[in-house]
């Protein structure tokens, strides 16, 4: 019984913590949408408008851990991300044609976009996305899993339930957001084809509480809508059960700010120089994995990722390094990606 109210007492301050948290990031969004600009004019009506709308997003995420912004992107702003996009969506329709039809056949994830392609730059720097994420996590924030493109293709099968910040695993729940998802939608979400599964409310559990079936929701939303959850939000993608549909994504993964380390090893230090270090040093340096994956590069070990970038030829052949590449193949298809970019 002691234990139990214990348990209880200590959930309780979690969450007003929570709370206290997420009423201040309201508070400085009231002040901005009703203050006075640096040169002591009023804030432009518009500026307020874009505010407001935020808030309702923030208050919704707060609320039920996710919320939808409908059609933020244009039928052309789609079409050209799915054509520019189109490279690494062929190779993720290879990965997912090499399972074993009688395995799991989950769809595969592309990483390392930004390092791959050009088109998704544009989406991330857009005001209201990056007003929305600075909104949820403070202004200072960072890319953390970066930005991923992924297809489900038609038999994928439903992504096991999760939560993106389970990495911080000595980190207890619930907490304020840690981590923030976006993901824009370049094909209708829908049940058949494997529209995400939601659990409202999840953020706020503690982590021995796991979810029942009827608690757990499925995301439908147009193309050109975005997706924005709290990375403490249980959910998954779900089965493509459609004949011939896939459903395209383009995704970006922050974290705040202070989640990495004091000083930039990674650009401090020469690569070639890291790559002469003692192994310890090499491992001290962050040049490994850590608890749950953290720090890889494409979903491979940093070390070994960065060997083989320097066996290639160094910066400028990411796009042909991931555990995601046909090496010959993407090379030639990503040239082209970049060409049409271009044009």
């Amino acid at each position: 019984m002691l234990r139990a109210q214990l348990s209880t007492v200590e959930l309780e301050r979690r969450l007003a913590d929570r709370e206290k948290e997420y009423q201040a990031r309201i508070t400085l969004l009231d002040k901005a949408a009703g203050g006075v600009a640096s040169g002591g004019e009023r804030v432009d009506a518009r500026f307020a408008e874009l505010l407001a709308f935020v808030k309702a997003i923030v208050e919704e995420v707060h609320r039920e851990g996710y919320a939808i912004v409908p059609d933020l992107f244009n039928a052309a702003d789609v079409a050209r991300l799915n054509d520019q996009l189109a490279p690494l969506f062929a190779v993720s329709r290879r990965m997912f044609d090499t399972f074993d039809p009688n395995g799991p056949r989950q769809s595969p994830h592309i990483h390392n976009v930004l390092a791959k392609t050009r088109a998704a730059d544009d989406v991330e720097v857009h005001p209201v996305l990056r007003t929305i994420v600075g909104a949820l996590l403070g202004h200072d924030f960072v890319l953390s899993a970066g930005a991923i493109v992924m297809a489900p293709e038609p038999g994928s099968e439903r992504q096991q339930l999760h939560r993106d910040d389970g990495h911080y695993t000595m980190l207890p729940r619930p907490h304020p957001p840690l981590v923030v998802t976006v993901a824009i939608a370049l094909d209708d979400y829908r049940r058949d084809n494997g529209g995400t599964h939601m659990v409202p409310g999840s953020q706020t559990w503690p982590d021995s509480r796991t979810p029942q079936a009827d608690e757990v929701i499925q995301c439908e939303m147009s193309a050109g809508s975005v997706l924005v959850w709290d990375g403490a939000m249980i959910h998954g993608s779900g089965a493509n059960i459609t004949k011939d549909q896939r459903r395209r994504t383009l995704s970006f993964n922050y974290a705040r700010g202070w989640l990495r380390t004091q000083y930039n090893q990674y650009l401090s230090i020469p690569r070639e120089t890291v790559l002469s270090m003692p192994p310890e040093l090499q491992r001290d340096l962050g040049y490994h994995l850590s608890a749950r994956g953290l720090g890889a590069c494409d979903n491979q070990d940093p070390l070994t990722y960065l060997q083989r970038l320097t066996a290639a030829g160094g910066d400028g052949a990411q796009a042909t390094l991931g555990p995601v590449s046909d090496a010959s193949k993407l090379r030639g298809q990503v040239k082209v990606a970049e060409g049409r970019e271009g044009s």
